[in-house]
């Protein structure tokens, strides 16, 4: 009897986390779905290409501004190259949307994300990229060839903005 509790808590564990695979559809930088899942990934924060309406601007080495919310998804888009993306489930963020990491054949999307300078890492979760990150920066691309709001704090000061416009 100990025996069968024990096989049936195993197969029951091992199909609560299993991987998500399929044709993507790109939502920003750090968001696809795919089967109809919405996976946010997870250890990174790119910049948002579309946030209450506004896509998240940056500034370049001579301060011009570019849109990198924009270009974070088009990078992401050219990452993935309507292949095949196999997911982890790493569970659940607290909007419901499924975590994880995310591969095109053996390529981390996240990892080559935040070395691109497309993404950061999400180091208040995860430290699993801060390398990638330190190259980028030291190699000046992407968001680190200029200036720019971490994609959490650009959220932040939109959010609020557009809560202090609705309230009266």
């Amino acid at each position: 009897m100990k025996f069968i509790f024990t096989f049936v808590a195993i197969i029951f564990t091992a199909n609560i986390y299993t991987d998500i695979i399929g044709k993507a559809e790109i939502v920003d930088g750090d968001t696809i779905i795919i089967n109809d899942i919405r996976i946010r990934f997870t250890g990174s924060d790119a910049p948002e290409s579309y946030f209450f309406g506004k896509t998240q601007k940056c500034a370049d080495a001579q301060g011009k501004e570019w849109k990198c919310g924009k270009a974070a998804t088009k990078k992401l888009e050219q990452l993935i190259n309507n292949e095949e993306v196999r997911c982890t489930d790493e569970g659940l963020d607290r909007y419901g949307r499924t975590l994880g990491i995310c591969y095109v054949g053996s390529m981390d999307l996240q990892s080559e994300m935040v070395r691109s300078g497309m993404a950061v890492a999400y180091l208040r979760y995860s430290r699993r990229y801060e390398n990638e990150q330190n190259e980028a920066k030291k190699a000046k691309v992407g968001m680190w060839a200029g200036e720019f709001l971490e994609p959490e704090d650009w959220r932040r000061e939109n959010r609020e903005r557009d809560q202090a416009i609705i309230l009266p």
